[in-house]
């Protein structure tokens, strides 16, 4: 059996490999085939930005992992307004999304509840939002109140995370209630202060720097954020790339349809369609990108970054920026880990990438050693064998959820600064344990937003 190209492997599905539950890519996606998630959605949702948020991004980050179909029984099909789900009913939402509506839910799938007291599933887990808290809860009561949308796509990402997590033979994923502070990160998600206050300010003008897993997580969690006027932002897309089908596993805003496309456009197209701004930079970002801050107001370019590489040199060149966050995610079985780094911080960008170097690759795990045995037999040289499987191995295991929940953590720094809040330098977040949060304090330097509006009421 052909383990294919390198370019079509599935993200997620790599890590059935390097874990050895399966022995061939098309194993793994077999496996992953035949994992569902289900979701009960209760009345009341067309109210609640929050809601939609979790909604939308548990059918789209789960549809990419829960490959047998993320299932969903809606309590009344409302019309709804919100970003991304804006005129639709929520049976059209999901669809678009890549669910599937259902009448009735399976008391043997895993299933997560959205506003809704009454679901079955093993196990059922309940997503909760509190202002800038989000969490997850097992056989808990907890008050859902606000509208953040950033806290509802957080709740959206914790419950798949949670879930596949479970499927993937966890003990204590799907068995226990965990959750996040977006306004003090590292602090009691439950306790009232860590649901910071109402969202009233929201940044105007700002790059986002890689258009892949990160950066399209990045795109989907602003197109949730209520701009009183959506016109009056602009977004930098900085991509040179094209879709390629192993793509799909993690990129939110990306679909079959879009393969060979350039990312820049197809997040610009959506963000668009949105009534937001865009700008286009299709080449590599290095030190010879420096931010336009002269001519016409339309030649002015934004001083604010969100950055989503997937290489470490890029990073280096950030301090180009009066205000950056970074975020890297784990690779291999480290891949639910993240580190959020803010810019200007304790040290610059340049010092702390500058001299870094990308991680050399694991020696072959059992799967890949096995493919590698099957070829020589057959003929192949052993060398070759062993390069083109040294390739594959070295593609990075990705899983959907991860970038919608590091996304949140970028996106919300910007929005305490915007609001007052705790400033940190860098933000160490593991989906094992999302409970424990690791923070570094921020330099005495003071950060400004530069170009900021405000947020519908």
């Amino acid at each position: 059996m052909s383990w294919g190209e390198r370019s079509a492997l599935h993200r997620t599905a790599k890590l059935l490999l390097d874990r050895g539950i399966a022995k061939t890519p098309q194993e793994a996606v077999g496996w992953l085939n035949n994992r569902v998630l289900q979701v009960a959605v209760g009345r009341g949702i067309a109210a609640s930005p929050a809601a939609v948020a979790a909604l939308g991004t548990v059918i789209n980050t789960g549809s990419r992992v829960f490959l047998g179909g993320v299932r969903v029984r809606i309590s009344s099909d409302e019309h709804l307004t919100t970003a991304w789900a804006h005129d639709l009913s929520v049976a059209d939402f999901v669809r678009r999304y890549g669910g599937s509506v259902v009448e009735e839910l399976s008391p043997d799938y895993p299933t997560i509840r959205i506003l809704d007291e009454d679901a079955v599933g093993g196990p059922v887990a309940t997503l909760v939002w509190n202002g800038w808290s989000a969490g997850v809860l097992v056989d808990e009561a907890f008050a859902t109140v606000g509208q953040n949308p950033v806290a509802g796509v957080l709740a959206g990402a914790l419950g798949v995370s949670e879930m596949f997590q479970h499927v993937l033979g966890a003990i204590m994923p799907g068995r226990r209630s965990v959750g996040v502070s977006l306004w003090m990160p590292g602090t009691d998600w439950r306790s009232p202060e860590g649901a910071g206050p109402d969202l009233e300010y929201l940044p105007s003008k700002f790059w986002i720097l890689g258009l892949g897993h990160l950066g399209q997580a990045l795109a989907w969690t602003v197109g949730f954020l209520p701009y009183a006027d959506r016109s009056a932002l602009e977004i930098g897309l900085f991509d040179f790339d094209r879709v390629e089908e192993g793509n799909l596993a993690t990129q939110l805003l990306t679909t079959r349809r879009d393969l060979g496309r350039r990312k820049t456009r197809i997040v610009g197209d959506q963000l668009e369609a949105l009534g937001m701004r865009t700008r286009l930079v299709e080449r590599a970002f290095d030190g010879s990108f420096i931010p336009n801050q002269s001519g016409k107001t339309e030649q002015i370019e934004p001083i604010v970054a969100f950055a989503g590489f997937d290489k470490v040199a890029p990073r280096a060149f950030l301090d180009v920026f009066d205000y950056a966050v970074d975020a890297g995610l784990g690779v291999g079985e480290d891949y639910l880990d993240s580190l959020v780094r803010t810019f200007p911080g304790t040290r610059t960008a340049a010092e702390l990438f500058g001299a870094a170097t990308e991680a050399t690759g694991r020696p072959l795990g059992t799967a890949y050693q096995a493919e590698v045995e099957r070829l020589v037999a057959t003929g192949v040289e052993r060398a070759a064998a062993q390069c083109g499987m040294l390739e594959i191995a070295g593609v990075s295991v990705g899983a959907s959820f991860v970038g919608a929940a590091v996304s949140c953590l970028v996106i919300s720094d910007a929005l305490r600064c915007l609001h007052g809040g705790v400033r940190v330098s860098s933000i160490g977040f593991d989906l094992r344990n999302p409970n424990s949060i690791q923070t570094g304090t921020q330099s005495d330097e003071w950060r400004a937003i530069p170009a900021h509006t405000r947020a519908s009421s």
